[in-house]
């Protein structure tokens, strides 16, 4: 079958026909261009016969030929390295390709390695006996870090569609260059450029992703586009752009075995796409990848008002700010060369591309580029459009290198810690220093944390400025080694004493007075305000909009109280039963004080646990505490089944005493797995996601005896609103011990440990049918679970608690 360089008058009723069938997969229009009142395209037979079929008037043009009937292709025999006129001098097959890249490679031992990835192609099928069989396909990998993988990545794919001959040749040119220019300790500045590439990048490249279909196209059907799978029926070859998982199936993909766009029988049918989503889940520092295309001149990427077939997709503003400013990038660098301009766009037009993979399923910045006029255009103009090419991989590259990522904003926290006598007498105190300090550990670096406690040890004889301690100033947590000093701050903490609330708030607002927002308090208290200041009048002194988030630690503490403070000042109230609450309800409070979403939040003793993480997400938290001050092994899977390592880029591991935390920025979407020995004792888990995506939980701090609890939920990615998620809600009703009179907790600790030793606190669970509940009179905990969809239909998840008093 012929393919051929095609015209057709641009009527605005035409070019809607066109537009209809790319859309539709029933022609491969996506490199189309109008020019001087034509619509150029390149067509094979059968899709003219579409056109023509519908009454559009076709002009043939020159038919695409194989490389040995053109004289006009370069020097078949080259293929020598010469950087100042390019690595190649010909279009190459792909046995001609790899041979290239494997001298490439033995050339420069030390700054890359060669391998294969797993699969093999289903075979070469043509004339071209040489080539007969199944292909491997290549992964050149460029760092002078190879066990590593904690540089940032930067992915390059060549050859997917068969008929575009010079993209596995202009990744033969950047790997070249950068491999036979570097010279550390040049004075050059190009080279220097070049040095900063390989020392500061994990750079990788896949010269041909496609070479059955490349070597087809070169020797057998100049026109071939796909690869070579045999469907049946006389029908060949899958379209590897459009056999991705996201978005399989949509428009701008075909599912006729014969047609140029056809997707294949379901999403990764092929193993040349299989090797890419190996590729990308083994590599999980891939900040940035280009799946090089031909022709049209443009540079295309997700975006966040979609395409043709879908309305909107979950890239986000801050997201869609970093893609704007490497495509300006690339597209400016482009320029540089030969004055030519790329235009910008989306991939949506067509389901199931390379980028859209890249960006949704794994986080990484993903283009596809459409380089030059012509799949095969004379290699006096090949040369042209290679050297244009290279010139912006370079530059997108060094912006990699730098890349500036979504960060939170720097927030100023103060914890404020009861270390009077009843924390000892109720056994807080142990928990206490350990969910401060793994508190300490699960802030930013940009952010900044003091510690204040308060006791009176001396009721009566203590002055009133002394009865809060300022353990650790703020302090900014610009070094790991700020975190420590401030951890050590919580372990030199002396217990003992009565209970001057006040006086803790005070302290904790002097701390924060001209400090700019976003800025809290964490205040935790077991007991009852009995010492001067007075709460009421220490509220009148903290800074203006300055939340306070409150814990109401064991069934003793002046819970109204604690819960005023934190009404009164647009906090949070949590009521904490236990110590192994505790550790829930300061998750609770770490999401509330950064705005970021927790996807989980109990406590289990299963040796494995789930966690989803929704689309677009910056960065997953994992928190993992115990009681005990030992802990087994705890180790974070990502989606592929790959451990998360402490030297991967974006990870960090933290270890304490009883607890472990990993972050991982940029993580992929689908469901994590926490792993953590055998079945054990009972932990606290906790996985926060901060993400655009914002779920604002309306419920009262208290109502009325008999009254009806109504939750309600609003979900919104950056500013689009979602639709109202589904809501599971429980309650837990924890019975309050009842103090005789004259008894405080403070004063009589030891009655207090004999009382507690003779109570029998009742808890009282109840899972609700709607979003309405009545609850018995004192406090009930209500945990939320809410499900829902993001622009573009991928699911999340979002876990939230409040405590309610019903008096």
């Amino acid at each position: 079958m012929a393919t051929y360089r095609c015209t057709v008058p641009a009527t605005p009723a035409n070019e809607l026909v066109v537009a209809q069938l790319d859309a539709e997969g029933r022609i491969a229009a996506d490199h189309r261009r109008v020019a001087d009142d034509l619509i150029h395209l390149t067509l094979t037979d059968a899709e003219i016969a579409v056109l023509e079929g519908l009454g559009l008037p076709v002009t043939r043009g020159d038919p695409l030929q194989v490389r040995d009937l053109r004289d006009d292709v370069g020097d078949a025999g080259g293929g020598g390295v010469d950087i100042v006129t390019g690595f190649v001098s010909a279009y190459l097959d792909g046995p001609g390709i790899a041979a290239a890249i494997t001298a490439l490679a033995a050339a420069h031992p030390t700054l890359c390695t060669l391998t294969t990835l797993p699969e093999a192609t289903l075979g070469y099928d043509g004339g071209f006996a040489p080539a007969a069989g199944p292909a491997s396909v290549q992964l050149l990998r460029i760092t002078t870090t190879p066990a590593s993988h904690a540089k940032p990545g930067f992915l390059l794919i060549g050859g997917t569609h068969a008929r575009e001959w010079m993209n596995p040749l202009i990744a033969a040119e950047f790997a070249s260059q950068l491999l036979n220019n570097y010279a550390p300790g040049s004075v050059d500045p190009g080279v220097q450029a070049i040095n900063a590439l390989v020392d500061g990048l994990d750079l990788l490249i896949v010269p041909v992703l496609n070479p059955d279909g490349l070597t087809y196209s070169i020797h057998d059907d100049a026109g071939w586009r796909k690869n070579r799978r045999s469907n049946g029926g006389g029908c060949f070859g899958v379209d590897n752009n459009r056999n991705y998982e996201v978005y399989f199936g949509g428009a701008g993909s075909s599912g006729l075995p014969c047609d140029e766009t056809y997707r294949g029988a379901y999403a990764f049918s092929e193993a040349e796409n299989r090797n890419i989503r190996f590729l990308l889940d083994e590599h999980p520092n891939v900040l940035v990848g280009v799946d090089l295309h031909s022709y049209g001149q443009q540079i295309l990427r997700p975006n966040p008002m979609g395409g043709s077939f879908i309305a909107s997709e979950p890239v986000s503003a801050a997201d869609d700010a970093i893609y704007v400013g490497l495509e300006s990038t690339l597209r400016t660098a482009i320029q540089t060369v030969n004055g030519l301009a790329y235009s910008l766009g989306s991939t949506s037009n067509h389901a199931g591309p390379s980028d859209e993979y890249m960006f949704f399923a794994h986080r990484v910045f993903g283009f596809n580029t459409e380089c030059g006029l012509d799949f095969q255009p004379p290699w006096s103009d090949a040369t042209g459009v290679i050297a244009e090419m290279t010139s912006g991989l370079r530059a997108l590259a060094e912006s990699t290198r730098t890349l500036a990522l979504t960060t939170p904003t720097p927030l100023s926290v103060v914890q404020c810690i009861d270390r009077t006598g009843s924390m000892i007498a109720f056994g807080y105190e142990a928990p206490a220093r350990q969910n401060a300090k793994r508190f300490i550990d699960l802030l930013s670096l940009g952010d900044s944390t003091a510690v204040v406690s308060f006791a009176d040890p001396n009721p009566g004889v203590t002055p009133p400025a002394d009865r809060a301690h300022v353990e650790a100033p703020l302090t900014l947590l610009d070094d790991p080694g700020d975190a420590a000093s401030v951890q050590a701050a919580v372990d030199g903490i002396t217990f003992g004493g009565w209970t001057p609330i006040g006086a803790g708030l005070q302290a904790s607002g002097a701390q924060l007075a001209g400090i700019p927002a976003p800025r809290a308090v964490l205040l935790i208290s077991d007991g009852f305000q009995n010492v001067d200041p007075t709460v009421a009048s220490a509220l009148t002194t903290l800074p203006a909009g300055l939340r306070v988030y409150t814990v109401a630690l064991g069934p003793a503490a002046d819970a109204p109280l604690l819960q005023s403070i934190a009404t009164s000042t647009g906090g949070m109230f949590l009521n904490s039963p236990t110590a192994l609450d505790l550790h829930l309800a300061y998750n609770d409070m770490r999401a509330g004080i950064t705005d970021q979403g927790l996807v989980m939040n109990q406590v289990d003793s299963v040796p494995i646990s789930d966690i989803p993480v929704e689309a677009g997400a910056d960065e997953l938290t994992v928190s993992v505490s115990t009681l005990e001050a030992k802990q087994s092994e705890v180790v974070l899977i990502s989606p592929s089944g790959r451990p998360v390592s402490a030297d991967d880029w974006g990870a960090t591991v933290t270890r304490g005493e009883g607890y472990t935390n990993i972050s991982v920025l940029r993580p992929a979407p689908g469901v994590w797995r926490l792993r953590r020995g055998e079945r054990g004792s009972a932990s606290a888990v906790a996985a926060f996601v901060r993400s655009p995506l914002r779920v604002r939980l309306s419920a009262p701090s208290f109502v009325e005896k008999g009254a009806p609890v109504t939750i309600g939920l609003r979900a919104r990615f950056d500013k689009r609103v979602l639709r109202p998620p589904r809501l599971s809600i429980e309650s837990v009703w924890q019975d309050r011990l009842a103090l005789p009179e004259g008894l405080d907790p403070d004063r009589d600790a030891e009655k207090l440990q004999a009382l507690l030793r003779q109570s029998r606190p009742r808890a009282r669970r109840r899972i609700w049918e709607g979003p309405s509940a009545t609850l018995p009179q004192g406090f009930s905990t209500v945990t939320i679970r809410a499900d829902g969809r993001l622009p573009g239909g991928s699911p999340f998840v979002r876990v939230l608690r409040r405590t309610i008093q019903v008096p």
